[in-house]
């Protein structure tokens, strides 16, 4: 699927706006064969350095099976609708790119598991606005290119 595909379409979905102030979500993890891995629910809130229009944004998952996962983005606009983004457990930088109601993030993430184990998992993940107050993910998770886990995640400002 291509960002451009997007162009035009509305409401416009902007991670320096959205992810601005405190949201809540909720995820369900699905293998490729459509078998409930994990449910999770999610606490986030971020705020604007408006002089280098940079997204500071914590979100912290509770999983199911009790472990916690705490994110720690800084995400920085670029020009003619791109982003970076930089966490604490990431390889490399996160890449996005946002047009209309859309927005694309990938990135790879040493990600903590429910048995003290981590491992490098590669992130795909398309957000989508349906209001100022709520957007939809669908989002694949993988190891070495290969997907084998889709996310459905609902966030929700307050």
């Amino acid at each position: 699927m291509a960002i451009a595909a997007f162009t035009g379409t509305t409401p416009l979905f902007l991670p320096e706006r959205f992810f601005i102030g405190r949201l809540e979500g909720w995820a369900v993890l699905e293998s490729l064969v459509g078998g409930l891995l994990k449910r999770a629910t999610i606490a986030g809130h971020g705020e604007l350095d408006a002089d280098t229009d940079t997204v500071l944004f914590i979100e912290a998952y509770t999983f199911d099976d009790g472990h916690s996962d705490t994110l720690h983005w800084t995400i920085r606009k670029g020009e003619e609708g791109k982003y970076t983004g930089l966490e604490n457990r990431l390889e490399g930088e996160a890449i996005g790119e946002q047009a209309g109601c859309a927005f694309h993030w990938k990135y790879t993430r040493d990600t903590p598991q429910g048995d003290g184990k981590s491992f490098k998992l590669n992130f795909d993940d398309w957000f989508y606005g349906i209001d100022e107050r709520a957007c939809i993910v669908r989002g694949r998770a993988g190891r070495a290119g290969i997907p084998f886990a889709t996310a459905h995640v609902t966030y929700h400002k307050l």
